[in-house]
């Protein structure tokens, strides 16, 4: 009988096969993970001196995509979450973010505080939304301009585009969006107001970076409209802050920032307010569908018109005739406090010279 059909025979040369596999294993994984450190300083090495800041809060469906689409071109990534229920800050941790987390009273505040109160380290200073994601295109524009910049440019436009229940909006005045999003440590800084705050540098020149920042959020419409039921509070105060001068938000244009931001601030803050009341949610649904061609983004262009444009403002309409009632009867003090106790909005001390002038 041959000699490898004894049993002891068998488990011998077993026994010695699988040391041999076990230690070649041993060797391969120690060279995949000195070829994967490797690859990792390398991209290391390539990447800017950025700093990219998210605000979050239960964004675990988006910020997986966010962070790993900056970790090509950021040194340095930070969540600043405001106390997420869900798997926001194990998911950014684990993808190599610093987790911060500060209570929320809007996007400007919270994110001028990052800026404040970071210790960020690096040349560059990013914001990215945690439903927004960077191109391909966008990352090999950025790695090459960013670092040959030269001193007078102080920050970067990127151009944003927006992706609505799974088509990209191209029409409408919605693309190319170009909005402030890189720039030199130190110089950015955030406009203080409730709802379509800017990024603006205090000096310098602003130059371009192509390629998309796409925000492409996940969430279902409810969620959606949901949302923009809440925005339409925030506008509704900055309008209202507007008019009767409460030091709520503010207001004054200060700051570079590109034509087309200029042109919207004076649309908004001088000419919009000057409409009649709820006519003028239909006037800009008719630009943004009609007149800029907005009925070419198909099906999803009619919603997110309809939706962002006309519905959105006209409730805002709405509730600015709401606010107004309701400071007639319980003033202005009493109706912040609403605010708060309602739908946890914190406005803040109000400006008293201006009551006591209004008063008088």
């Amino acid at each position: 009988m041959p000699l490898l059909t004894e049993p002891s025979a068998v488990n011998s040369v077993y026994r010695f096969g699988s040391r041999v596999l076990q230690e070649k294993n041993l060797a391969d994984a120690g060279a995949r993970e000195g070829v994967i450190a490797l690859a990792e300083d390398a991209s290391r090495s390539l990447r800017l001196s950025l700093t990219a800041i998210i605000l979050t809060y239960n964004e675990e469906l988006h910020i997986e995509r966010c962070i790993r689409s900056l970790k090509p071109v950021a040194s340095r990534l930070y969540v600043v979450d405001s106390f997420s229920t869900d798997a926001t800050v194990e998911i950014a941790r684990r993808e190599g973010a610093e987790v911060i987390q500060r209570k929320f009273k809007n996007q400007a505040d919270q994110f001028q505080w990052a800026l404040d109160n970071l210790p960020i380290d690096t040349d560059w200073v990013m914001r990215v939304d945690a439903d927004e994601y960077i191109s391909t295109e966008l990352a090999t524009s950025m790695t090459k301009l960013i670092p040959r910049a030269p001193a007078s440019v102080s920050g970067f436009y990127v151009d944003r585009l927006v992706v609505f229940l799974g088509r990209p909006i191209r029409h409408g005045g919605f693309y190319p969006m170009r909005v402030l999003k890189i720039w030199r440590t130190g110089l950015g800084r955030v406009e203080q107001r409730w709802i379509d705050e800017y990024c603006v540098v205090e000096r310098g020149v602003v130059d371009y970076c192509p390629g998309d920042l796409i925000d492409e959020n996940l969430r279902d419409l409810t969620w959606w409209t949901d949302k923009h039921n809440k925005y339409s509070s925030r506008r509704m105060i900055d309008l209202l802050d507007r008019e009767l001068q409460l030091g709520l938000s503010q207001h004054k244009l200060v700051g570079k920032m590109s034509r087309r931001q200029v042109i919207y601030h004076k649309i908004k803050t001088k000419i919009y307010p000057a409409l009649p009341p709820y006519l003028r949610a239909f006037a800009y649904y008719l630009y943004r569908y009609v007149f800029r061609l907005g009925f070419l983004d198909g099906q999803q262009g009619l919603v997110f018109c309809f939706l962002q444009a006309l519905w959105n403002l006209f409730l805002v309409d709405a509730k600015l005739y709401e606010a107004r009632r309701m400071i007639a009867a319980m003033g202005v003090e009493s109706f912040i406090k609403h605010l708060h106790d309602a739908h946890g909005l914190e406005l803040g001390p109000l400006h008293l010279e201006n009551e006591s002038s209004r008063s008088a």
